[in-house]
């Protein structure tokens, strides 16, 4: 088991899910390090849009500017390097 971690804590390092492996990915068109940074900053700004952990994320107000699923987008194919799960 890990240690847990404190407002000190400096690195650390976890095992990503799959699924939360594709969103990092997504979120950084294909590369994770920039995916977290995008997830960061979008936690920013719902935070400072008032959005607290313990609130259900039915606050968030986002708007939808397309019907179509973003899984259906085929920009990221090709572009992944790092391999997900036990390949």
């Amino acid at each position: 088991m890990a240690r847990p971690s404190t407002p000190q804590t400096r690195y650390f390092q976890r095992t990503l899910t799959a699924p939360e492996k594709m969103i990092l990915l997504a979120a950084g068109e294909g590369n994770l390090i920039k995916g977290f940074a995008n997830v960061l900053a979008l936690y920013q700004e719902a935070h400072n849009q008032g959005y607290r952990p313990d609130m259900e994320t039915g606050y968030l107000k986002i708007g939808r500017a397309t019907t179509n699923s973003p899984n259906l987008d085929d920009h990221l194919v090709g572009k992944v390097r790092e391999p997900i799960g036990n390949e």
